[in-house]
């Protein structure tokens, strides 16, 4: 009966340490998914703000050009094309971080969602093993003490007093 209480208690034990590696693992996880996010955000930011100081400065040059060469109609117009392209791609480019962002939040909520589900399964699954197993014995062990304790009663042993104390220790425990 022993061997089996040690038995239940090492897997028991090893269920424990299992569920609390997968918790570290999620939290480790939604940490690092989070750091992404605000990376992204800092990173779209910049970009966006480089993007914006390129395309004044081309403005600039648009409007000095102008001013200085007039009769470089074709030139002016090539670069409007550029400007022209470089503004679509950076709307494109803000566009593309913007819905990268929004994926990675909803990324980070399904994986919160994961580890909630996680934790009350673990929860669920201790609840379980609590009721179901540990109840019972922890039961068969109270009645077959009392089965013992009345018939040593009925037929009158004495019991030792150092085997006494190694029981009332393992009803302590």
């Amino acid at each position: 009966m022993q061997y089996q209480d040690t038995l239940l208690m090492v897997f028991t034990g090893i269920l424990a340490v299992a569920v609390a590696l997968q918790s570290i693992l999620f939290i480790g996880m939604y940490v690092s998914i989070r750091k992404l996010t605000a990376l992204m955000n800092i990173v779209s930011k910049d970009l966006l703000r480089n993007v914006e100081t390129v395309s004044a400065k081309v403005d600039e040059s648009l409007a000095s050009i102008k001013g200085i060469a007039q009769g470089f109609r074709p030139i002016q117009e090539n670069l409007t094309v550029t400007a022209t392209t470089i503004h679509n791609r950076v709307v494109d480019m803000d566009a593309f971080l913007a819905e990268a962002t929004s994926v990675a939040r909803t990324e980070i909520v399904r994986i919160q969602d994961a580890i909630q589900a996680a934790t009350s399964r673990a929860q669920e699954t201790m609840e379980l093993l609590h009721e179901g197993i540990l109840a019972p014995i922890n039961e068969i062990n109270a009645f077959t003490r009392a089965v013992r304790v009345g018939i040593d009663f009925l037929f009158r042993r004495r019991k030792n007093p150092s085997n006494s104390s190694v029981q009332d220790e393992e009803m302590f425990i």
